[in-house]
């Protein structure tokens, strides 16, 4: 499994709409050029502007967010039991199939009693004749009719076979198989007819409302986190993500990834979560951090080998671009945190950067969002 420490937004970020501001303002651009395109080419001037291209940029900032961590797992089932007779004997009854839900108690299978119940009588009548040669041989005692040891073994007797009733009455009623716990069937492997041992599975019954959801934070994480944490898990197979809480936190390393094990207990009414599905944990503390979050568009894959991501930043004069490989940490929503690579009040492209190149000339353009705030504070 693999884990890092990301930074998730403590408050909405505002870049998402600056974003879209800009890519408008781009739009309007391109209107503007392909009017100037149809107009005759004697009313066209050359100048240094009409080779640049046109772009938003903004100052890198960093700011507070809070502090999390990420780790993937899987699902694991609150609850998982083997469920079996005690007692040997041929199934006579069978009850939910698999995929059925089941309550506590609720009878799911039984075996042939007629052996036991009759086991029940023989053992009833023996602890009936120890019990009254007991009580008939007991005024014995006082004068002497019967030896004091030879009392002892009859009472002992007497109890020995009260015991030996109440077992085989026990044996009858383990021939009644009942759920132990509320949950659901996840396998049942035996059928009406069949003989079974005492301690051979007969169901398979997991409890799935809450789930845990087992994941691994590393060393440098685990410190950071609280029992009682919220956190936000991520299922890639439902497309989906559930709320949780931090219900254990490991204080054992594993000896391969040097991690600690944390559990999420996620509530599942819907039963949508199934043990053993991948997920996503983002686990959040009450500590905070600064971090260098960017619109996500604005850093762009070079599709080379190696997959390296850049940045487009302005030089000193905003009449070129540079392109800057960076390091990227944890995305929110449609913000990505870049971990290296630039530095805070450097400006970089947030749109517009799909026609850029290294060195190329840019003119940078206001978004309508802009545009409005200096129009209001006129």
């Amino acid at each position: 499994m693999r884990s890092r420490s990301t930074a998730v937004a403590a408050s909405t970020n505002p870049i998402t709409t600056a974003v879209h501001s800009a890519l408008l303002a781009l739009a309007l651009v391109g209107v503007a050029a392909a009017a100037s395109a149809c107009a005759p080419a004697a009313a066209k001037t050359t100048n240094a502007a009409d080779s640049a291209i046109p772009v938003v940029a903004q100052p890198i900032s960093l700011s507070a967010r809070g502090w999390s961590a990420t780790a993937s797992g899987i699902v694991q089932a609150n609850a998982s039991v083997d469920v079996a007779f005690q007692v040997p004997g041929k199934v006579v009854t069978i009850g939910p199939d698999e995929g059925q839900s089941v309550r506590a108690g609720q009878p799911i299978a039984s075996l042939d009693p007629t052996e036991y119940r009759l086991a029940v009588e023989q053992a009833g009548a023996q602890s009936d004749r120890a019990a009254h040669d007991r009580d008939r041989n007991q005024p014995l005692l006082a004068s002497g009719g019967i030896a004091p040891a030879e009392m002892e073994h009859l009472e002992i007797g007497a109890r020995q076979s009260a015991a030996a009733a109440d077992l085989a009455k026990k044996h009858l009623a383990d021939t009644k198989l009942e759920a132990p716990i509320p949950g659901i069937v996840s396998r049942r492997v035996v059928e009406v007819g069949a003989t079974v041992a005492a301690g051979q599975t007969v169901y398979t019954i997991v409890a799935l409302d809450p789930v845990r959801v087992r994941v691994g934070v590393p060393e440098a994480d685990v410190g950071h986190i609280t029992e009682g944490a919220t956190a936000t898990v991520r299922i890639p197979a439902l497309d989906t993500s559930f709320a949780g809480r931090v219900s254990l936190i490991g204080v054992v390393a594993d000896p391969a990834t040097r991690s600690y094990a944390v559990e999420i207990s996620v509530p599942n009414p819907a039963r949508k979560l199934r043990a053993g599905m991948v997920a996503e944990a983002t686990i959040n503390t009450r500590e905070s951090t600064s971090a260098m979050m960017v619109p996500a568009p604005a850093v762009v894959h070079d599709g080379g080998v190696n997959g390296t991501t850049i940045v487009y930043v302005l030089d000193h004069d905003a009449a070129r671009v540079h392109a800057r490989r960076v390091t990227t940490g944890a995305a929110h929503g449609d913000s990505l945190e870049i971990t290296s690579g630039v530095a805070t009040g450097e400006q970089i492209v947030v749109a517009g950067q799909q026609r850029l190149r290294d060195g190329a000339r840019v003119q940078q353009v206001a978004s309508p969002s802009s545009a409005n705030a200096a129009k209001g504070a006129r």
